[in-house]
C-alpha cells in the first residue's frame, strides 16, 4: 500500500498489502496485512505484539477512509474512540512464518450536506492466519487543514510562551513494565499512588521510528496506548505478584478527550480492580483504568484488561 494512505512515512511501517470491498455486505471492506516476526516493537514473548496490532487495525481504518470513503490525502484524521477485545488467545500466538492478518470493517460514514465524509463509524475484527482473534468498534473524525490549525491554536492558548519545559525522564526498568528493549520504555517506573493505584510519568521520545515516524505537534495516540500497556502490567505484576512478562492485553477502550501536548508533563494513573474470569478466553483477566493527564485535565482515559 501507499504510505500516504495510511499516513506513515517509512516503507518499512506499512503492513497493510491489499483491500476489496466484501462481497454481499455493503458499506463493508476487507484489508489485508502482513504481521512481521521482527521489528522493534514486537516484544511479546510469543504472540503478537499488542500495538503492533492496534496499528494495523489503524492503518486499515485510515486506507478505507481515503480508498473508499473518499476523504482527501490532505485531511487530518481523529480518533474519536476505540475498543478491541481479544477473542482468542491461541490466534495472536507467532509461528515459523511472518503471519497473513484480514481486517473486515463495516462502516457508516457521517456526511455533509455536500457530501464530505466528516466522520466514519466502524466495528469489525481482525483474523489471523484465518482464525478471529480480535474484535474491533471505533471512530475516525476528519478535519480540513484549517479546521484543524483552529482546533489546535484553540487548544495550545495559555501553553504558547509559558516556557514550560519536560524534564528529561528516567525510563522504567524494561522488565517490570513487560519489555525488553529499553528504547521501547515510554514511562517512569512506576510507584504507588494510593490503594490499588500506581502513577508514571510519560517518556516520549521523538527519535522513537514507530511512535514518531513522521513529525507530529502531539503526543501520537499509539504512544499513549503504549504507556497504557506498560503502565497497567507494571501496576498488576507488583499489585498481584505475577511476572511482568508473562501479562498480555486483552482489551482496550480508549477515550481520547484532548491533545496531548508534547511540551507538557503528562502524568498516567493506573487503578487496578479486582480479577474476574473471562469466560471467553477461559482465563482470569484484571481490569484497569489509566487516566492521562496535563495541567491537571484529563486528556485520555483507557480501559484495559490484562490477562496472563
Amino acid at each position: 500500500m501507499p504510505r500516504a494512505m495510511v499516513h506513515r512515512a517509512a516503507v518499512a511501517e506499512v503492513f497493510l498489502t491489499d483491500s476489496r470491498p466484501t462481497p454481499g455486505r455493503e458499506e463493508t471492506f476487507d484489508v489485508a496485512a502482513q504481521l512481521p516476526r521482527a521489528h522493534i516493537i514486537g516484544e511479546t514473548a510469543g504472540a503478537h505484539d499488542f500495538l503492533l496490532l492496534l496499528e494495523v487495525i489503524r492503518q486499515s481504518g485510515v486506507y478505507i477512509a481515503h480508498r473508499y470513503e473518499d476523504v482527501p490525502l490532505e485531511e487530518s484524521f481523529i480518533f474519536r474512540g476505540l475498543r478491541t477485545r481479544l477473542t482468542d488467545l491461541t490466534a495472536v500466538r507467532t509461528g515459523d512464518r511472518p503471519a497473513e492478518a484480514v481486517v473486515t470493517l463495516t462502516c457508516l460514514p457521517q456526511r455533509k450536506r455536500n457530501g464530505r465524509v466528516q466522520a466514519l463509524d466502524f466495528t469489525g475484527s481482525l483474523a489471523i492466519d484465518g482464525e478471529q482473534a480480535i474484535s474491533i468498534d471505533g471512530g475516525l473524525a476528519f478535519f480540513s487543514k484549517p479546521v484543524y490549525q483552529a482546533l489546535r491554536t484553540r487548544q495550545r492558548a495559555g501553553v504558547e510562551g509559558t516556557g514550560s519545559l519536560v524534564p528529561e525522564y528516567v525510563r522504567a526498568d524494561p522488565s517490570t513494565v513487560g519489555r525488553r528493549n529499553p528504547y521501547n520504555v515510554v514511562i517512569t517506573q512506576p510507584l504507588s499512588a494510593g490503594d490499588s493505584a500506581m502513577a508514571s510519568m510519560v517518556v516520549a521520545d521523538q527519535s522513537h521510528p514507530h511512535l514518531f515516524d513522521h513529525r507530529l505537534d502531539h503526543i501520537p495516540g499509539n504512544l499513549l496506548l503504549e504507556a497504557a500497556r506498560q503502565l497497567a502490567t507494571g501496576a498488576v505484576a507488583h499489585l498481584h505478584g505475577i511476572a511482568p512478562d508473562g501479562l498480555q492485553v486483552v482489551s482496550v477502550d480508549v477515550d481520547f478527550r484532548e491533545f496531548a501536548e508534547l511540551d507538557l508533563p503528562t502524568r498516567a494513573v493506573a487503578r487496578v480492580e479486582q480479577l474476574r474470569h473471562d469466560e471467553t478466553l477461559g482465563t482470569l483477566v484484571v481490569p484497569v483504568v489509566v487516566d492521562f493527564e496535563q495541567r491537571d485535565r484529563t486528556v485520555a482515559s483507557l480501559k484495559l484488561e490484562v490477562a496472563q
